[in-house]
């Protein structure tokens, strides 16, 4: 007679160390994940910023094509204003101050050019904000401060491309602004254009922002620099004399 073959109860299931292992596992994929998709994200918005910095310089210098020189301080609209009918905006904006939204309703695609969703400052939803700064090298600006303009040249009145013979060196429009992050704060339209200190910091910025020279191409600049050190390295001085 053959024995009896007894079944071997097994029980199945994870063990506790099994469930550590796993829930280790699952926590590492989740924060690599996580990080990949972070950085994901901050390379589209550096590149939507890269992408509205060209559309602005193709438009500030179709503007200086066709008016002989940069935008003035002196009789001209506000820089954003001058170069709106180039970003394809024909309507005439009148005034200096901050473009109301419900007023000019038709304005948001070309608006959208002058912001970059890396811009976290908060502002009025009422009216357009605008993440970008000229530099004050181009309208001459008479303004006290490191950027003051150039002594051969009348105050307040846009410098010409064709005097610039160092483009690649003469840094044209920068992202953030001088008020952002304790001060005026950035408009459309509005005064208060001039970047007066790359210094800042620039709170709402990260370590680096972008910067657009005349002659197209675009660096990432330190937002830690000094504004002795930008005007140092990225002013025309070699092009004209800077008080």
């Amino acid at each position: 007679m053959n024995p009896v073959i007894k079944p071997i109860n097994r029980k199945y299931g994870f063990t506790l160390t099994e469930l550590l292992v796993v829930i280790v596992i699952v926590a590492a994929l989740a924060a690599i994940t996580s990080t990949l998709v972070l950085r994901m994200k901050k390379s589209a918005n550096q590149a939507v910023t890269t992408a509205n910095l060209r559309q602005i310089g193709v438009a500030l210098i179709a503007y200086t094509v066709d008016k002989g020189r940069f935008p003035s301080l002196d009789g001209d609209p506000v820089w954003d204003r001058a170069i709106i009918a180039n970003l394809g905006y024909e309507s005439p904006l009148p005034g200096n101050a901050a473009i109301n939204r419900s007023a000019y309703p038709t304005l948001e695609n070309s608006a959208k050019i002058f912001t970059t969703p890396e811009d976290k400052e908060k502002r009025d939803p009422a009216f357009y904000a605008r993440s970008f700064a000229i530099v004050p090298w181009t309208t001459n600006s008479s303004n006290g401060t490191w950027f003051r303009g150039w002594k051969d040249r009348p105050f307040n009145v846009g410098v010409p491309y064709s005097v610039l013979n160092a483009p690649e060196k003469a840094a044209m429009v920068v992202q953030g602004h001088h008020g952002i992050g304790g001060g005026t704060a950035n408009y459309l339209g509005s005064g208060s254009h001039a970047y007066k200190d790359m210094g800042g910091p620039v709170k709402t910025l990260g370590i680096t922002q972008q910067v657009l020279f005349a002659d197209g191409h675009i660096e990432k600049v330190s937002n830690r620099m000094t504004t002795s050190q930008f005007v140092a390295k990225y002013w025309p001085g070699t092009i004209g004399n800077v008080n």
